[in-house]
């Protein structure tokens, strides 16, 4: 069965987004966050925030809509149609369900609540904490780059190189909303689980279409 990695990835995501959500949202989940806010508060110094802002900058909006936008127009002018609709389903998609996750469970943010922020022009929304955005946007983009990169590049240094740049960035963004406290870490890890399991559902639905399609022209030979 091809789909059985996919299927335990998803079952493990799902399973650790609902712990996450049950054990940090419940009633004495807030001083397990604020201790470690706390204790990263202790170590951290003006060079590291500085360093840490640079990074959170790469999950930003407007660098994941410029990004997306790029890989769309590649897609595009290959004509490889079902890759761009499966990309932007899944990075849309994406965007849409972080937003109705804040809406669902409203968590304020460790510092002052705002609005969410498009290129500097700010949104009536408020910007909830719980699940990280700038965590999903960049989970989701760079898990479908790793997929596309397995996919496409044939060099296995190459390949292996974007799969390792692409880990660092994806754990390198959650760690920096973390030391700018703008995110709690359960945040963050139940961004991270809700993005891998998010792509992992589309994947299979993106492959199950594929394999209907192959199997309806294979009849009609």
């Amino acid at each position: 069965m091809k789909n059985k990695p996919l299927y335990l990835i998803l079952l493990i995501s799902i399973l650790t987004f609902i712990s996450v959500t049950y054990i940090f949202t419940a009633k004495h989940g807030y001083m397990y966050d604020q201790a470690i806010i706390d204790w990263i508060d202790r170590i951290s110094s003006a060079t590291l925030v500085k360093t840490m802002d640079l990074v959170s900058m790469l999950g930003s909006s407007e660098m994941i809509l410029f990004v997306t936008f790029g890989i769309a127009a590649i897609f595009a002018i290959r004509k490889n149609w079902s890759f761009m609709i499966f990309f932007l389903i899944v990075s849309v998609g994406g965007v849409f369900l972080n937003l109705l996750l804040k809406l669902l469970f409203q968590r304020e943010r460790p510092g002052e609540m705002s609005n969410i922020e498009v290129f500097n022009y700010s949104l009536d929304i408020p910007s909830y904490s719980f699940p990280s955005g700038h965590t999903m946007r960049a989970t989701i983009l760079l898990v479908f780059l790793i997929y596309i990169s397995s996919r496409f590049i044939r060099n296995s240094a190459v390949r292996m190189i974007s799969y390792m740049a692409c880990t660092v960035v994806m754990f390198g963004i959650p760690l920096s909303r973390l030391f700018l406290e703008a995110h709690f870490l359960s945040d963050t890890i139940a961004a991270m689980s809700i993005s891998i399991a998010w792509f992992c559902l589309c994947l299979l639905i993106f492959r199950k279409y594929n394999d209907r399609k192959a199997e309806a022209v294979y009849l009609r030979w």
